[in-house]
């Protein structure tokens, strides 16, 4: 079992020096597996621009909404930002009424750290976490927050 250097030319037209390890068989497997996939700067490339694609989407999908600021740390603030952004979206995509109220009880929860505690759940799994703490939810301060421009989620606020 040995390693070494072999230069691989990827789908995407760009060759890379890979090392591989492994017995002989492993090695060429694994060579002819990288043939198929991108070089590392085009995969990053395609992950980024996937990445400003979905940030784009979800600003779209809550720029009906008022949202108020976070509290806590720099840090904190701009990873929730992220975090609340992304769980909203997800949850408005999700057509049901349900979440539509889900989505305006979401909007009073005001700290950075709430959001980054809860950032791997799923859409449903986060309706049920805000829904099972009904002291999370400031309903004075989400009616306050609603904007004028969305008569869909005023509509889920008042029922």
């Amino acid at each position: 079992m040995t390693g070494m250097d072999q230069v691989i030319a990827h789908v995407c037209g760009h060759s890379q020096l890979h090392y591989l390890h492994g017995f002989a068989s492993q090695q060429d497997r694994k060579a002819r597996w990288l043939e198929t996939t991108k070089c590392r700067t085009c995969f990053a490339m395609d992950r980024q621009g996937e990445q400003i694609a979905n940030v784009t989407r979800d600003d779209a999908t809550i720029a009906h909404l008022v949202l108020p600021q976070l509290s806590g740390s720099d840090r904190q603030i701009a990873w929730a930002t992220k975090i609340r952004t992304e769980r909203l979206s997800a949850i408005l995509t999700e057509a049901a009424e349900r979440h539509v109220k889900a989505c305006t009880d979401c909007l009073s929860i005001t700290e950075a750290k709430w959001w980054i505690d809860h950032r791997n759940l799923s859409a449903t799994d986060l309706i049920n976490k805000i829904q099972a703490s009904p002291s999370l939810i400031d309903t004075k301060a989400v009616a306050a927050l609603m904007s004028d421009t969305c008569p869909t989620i005023r509509a889920g606020s008042s029922s």
